[in-house]
Parts: C-alpha cells; sequence; structure tokens
C-alpha cells in the first residue's frame, strides 16, 4: 500500500494526533458518510478520515477513512489488531508475508497486532474503509 515518502509522515501522526474532539465521537450514533468530508491525514495527500467512535489516544476506537484513487500509504505497524471494512473503491491492502489483499465494498480483513501492512487505492474510485481498534492507536513505520 510506488509508497510515497510523505505518507511516513502520517504513520507517526496519524489520526489519534488530529483528533479535535474526541468525547464528541463518543456519543455518535449515525454517521452519514454521503458528502462528508472528513480531516486531512497528515503528511498524506488524498486521505481524509472522520473518528466515528471511541478516543484513539486512550481506548478502542473506530474511524472511517477515504484516499482519493491511486493512493498509497507506507509499510507500517500498530500494536492493535486491526479490523477493516471496505465500504467503497478497491484497496490493495499487503499484509507482510501473505499475499497483497483486494478490499472492496462489503470484504473483511483481519491482521494481528503488529503485523505490517501496506497499500494503496486501486485506480478508477476513491476508496472509503473502516477501522476498528481494540487498543490506543498507535502507528510505527517499518521497512519495507
Amino acid at each position: 500500500m510506488a509508497i510515497a515518502a510523505a505518507a511516513l509522515a502520517v504513520m507517526t501522526a496519524g489520526p489519534a494526533a488530529a483528533v479535535s474532539d474526541p468525547a464528541s465521537a463518543q456519543d455518535r450514533v449515525v454517521f452519514k458518510h454521503a458528502g462528508k468530508r472528513g480531516t486531512p491525514c497528515e503528511g498524506l495527500p488524498g486521505c481524509t478520515f472522520v473518528q466515528l467512535k471511541g478516543n484513539p489516544r486512550t481506548g478502542p476506537s473506530e474511524a472511517m477513512f477515504t484516499l482519493k484513487a491511486g493512493t498509497p500509504f507506507a509499510p507500517h505497524w500498530h500494536t492493535s489488531p486491526e479490523h477493516v471494512v471496505g465500504v467503497s473503491g478497491t484497496m490493495l491492502w499487503n499484509v507482510k508475508g501473505h499475499k497483497t489483499y483486494r478490499v472492496g465494498a462489503g470484504d473483511f480483513l483481519y491482521y494481528p497486532s503488529k503485523a505490517v501492512h501496506s497499500g494503496r487505492c486501486a485506480p478508477g474510485a476513491d476508496c472509503v474503509y473502516y477501522v476498528y481498534d481494540s487498543e490506543p492507536y498507535d502507528i510505527h513505520p517499518a521497512e519495507r
């Protein structure tokens, strides 16, 4: 998930750094994605996110990400295992030691704690995907 060098900046800042009011996400019951704009992902042009539930700094959290078509993300890992559900578009998701997975609308991808992963949104359509982290969100750049 050609990986842009600028993507490494988002790997160190990520959603946890950009959440301006995580308490408001705690009470969210419904999120209508259509036509909404998210918060830019630091260091990764073409990426936005919306914090749906939880506080990624302190515990479990859920977020919706949007990547512009063709946008890559660099190899990295998290302490928390991740649960990913495709909403629209097709993500090409590489989990180190496994094949590259095509994650589209309705598809589910899980990888355990510390699994190195990278990928990109396939050309042709923006990618929207949901991510659940069961532990506080952190992000660690990894070697290719």
